[in-house]
């Protein structure tokens, strides 16, 4: 993944999630679809860490007229910038360089801290006399360590002044974390976090889903005192009070705690008796159709694709005649009426070996352009239009500036266009016909980049 892609895969992901948890904070955080929630949470920095690098694009045919466009007269590729480079040698700085720094050393940030709450939980625990029990192990924790639970292991602290309903509660609230495998999803959410770090919303989804594992817990610590002869809801809240009061501040990195986590927040939601608005977890199903949509339409913009969008129009030299008229009813016309026929679209685009679509194109043209050799007071900026044919052999052929700047300028570019490599040709019916691009190329910079204008 180049510096580039890299921002962009930032910025897509920082909107997927956010939209994401938006989602979440307006429509299912009230609810007690807690398992449902759970899912969601995690789900959603999954998404937003991979969805992004999905090869997803609309197809190539998608919003492509049949037969000439009006002031097009070929493929419009991804603009190639030149000069670029020019600020950076310049200035002496690469700024792309310090954009994957930072990510990088940002990413090596949390999993060290990750690695270190790790070790903290080992030490404070490898000592701990264990007892299997059924599906987990119990160590006693004497009063050094409060009563939590991680992995399969449930520390319990038996100097609490609990009776022994009240224990049954705690520890039936430990074996539903135990049994229901949160660890697993706080570890994966940790590792997303990590990669995901610039994200805020990333982190608020770890906190929420912290709460959603509280929630899940107190609710199977209830559902077993639905026999008890006083309210087992009072008597839980009562208990959850009572227990932040007397070990505030009393935790462990990484572990899923009873005597912490946001406790009136969950003393409301054991107390709330509302029906469970079903209704509200459809729109997952439109909200996941939509972020396909935002990284189709952002990759197909990235690689040059024609999507729904019109396609956009070419600038013409002033002087040139205008494209011929519309050819007769045909999904893929040709451009002009000879033989052999030339085509702007057809079923099987050309590609240079290997593939890559249209970026693989524009980087080729790139590697292979030199600055042209002008005085200082010749140099310019703007764009300059080249038209080109891959034939049906795969061979480019028909190179014309279409639109140019300076003579220097478009020679440049025209030699850079000769230099690519011979095309897998495109087909149309099975059969290799010859397809039509134009390329625009920008002359960004007014000093070029030290060392150009040299093979």
């Amino acid at each position: 993944m180049n510096p580039i892609s890299l921002l962009n895969w930032m910025l897509l992901s920082t909107v997927l999630l956010g939209a994401w948890w938006l989602c979440y904070r307006f429509l299912l955080r009230q609810e007690r679809s807690f398992a449902y929630n759970r899912a969601f949470l995690v789900l959603g920095p999954v998404l937003a860490a991979g969805l992004p690098l999905l090869p997803l694009a609309w197809p190539t045919d998608w919003g492509a007229q049949p037969g000439v466009l009006s002031g097009v007269s070929a493929v419009l590729l991804p603009t190639v910038v030149v000069g670029a480079d020019a600020t950076r040698e310049a200035t002496g700085l690469d700024w792309s360089f310090w954009v994957l720094a930072l990510y990088l050393s940002g990413a090596v940030f949390m999993l060290l801290r990750l690695g270190w709450e790790l070790g903290r939980l080992w030490r404070s625990t490898r000592r701990l006399a264990r007892e299997q029990g059924d599906g987990h192990t119990l160590a006693r924790t004497h009063g050094t360590l409060p009563t939590s639970s991680f992995g399969r292991t449930v520390f319990w602290d038996e100097t609490l002044p609990l009776s022994a309903a009240e224990a049954a509660q705690v520890l039936r609230h430990e074996l539903a974390h135990v049994r229901q495998g949160h660890t697993y999803d706080r570890l994966l959410l940790e590792l997303l976090r990590a990669g995901l770090w610039f994200n805020p919303f990333v982190h608020l989804s770890g906190r929420a889903l912290a709460l959603t594992h509280e929630y899940l817990a107190d609710e199977a610590a209830l559902r077993g005192t639905a026999s008890a002869p006083f309210s087992p809801t009072h008597s839980y809240a009562h208990l959850l009070a009572r227990q932040v009061a007397t070990r505030l501040g009393f935790s462990i990195p990484l572990t899923h705690s009873f005597s912490h986590s946001q406790t009136l927040r969950r003393i409301a939601m054991i107390q709330k008796t509302s029906p469970i608005r079903r209704w509200k977890q459809w729109f997952a199903l439109p909200l996941v159709a939509s972020l396909f949509i935002i990284v189709a339409s952002g990759r197909t913009a990235a690689q040059g694709v024609p999507g729904p969008q019109p396609t956009p129009t070419a600038v013409l030299r002033e002087g040139t005649p205008p494209p011929p008229p519309p050819a007769p009813v045909g999904n893929t016309a040709p451009l002009l009426q000879t033989s052999p026929p030339v085509y702007t679209y057809v079923e099987n685009m050309p590609q240079l070996p290997g593939g890559g679509g249209n970026r693989a194109i524009v980087e080729a043209i790139t590697s292979k352009l030199v600055y042209p050799k002008v005085a200082p007071a010749d140099r310019k900026e703007g764009r300059v239009f080249v038209s080109f044919t891959v034939m049906s052999d795969g061979a480019v052929q028909e190179i014309k500036v279409i639109k140019g700047i300076s003579a220097a300028y478009d020679a440049a570019v025209v030699a850079a266009v000769q230099q690519l490599p011979q095309f897998v040709p495109g087909t149309q019916s099975g059969k290799p016909v010859a397809v039509s691009f134009t390329v625009p190329v920008a002359f960004k910079n007014a000093t070029p980049p030290a060392g150009s204008g040299k093979k």
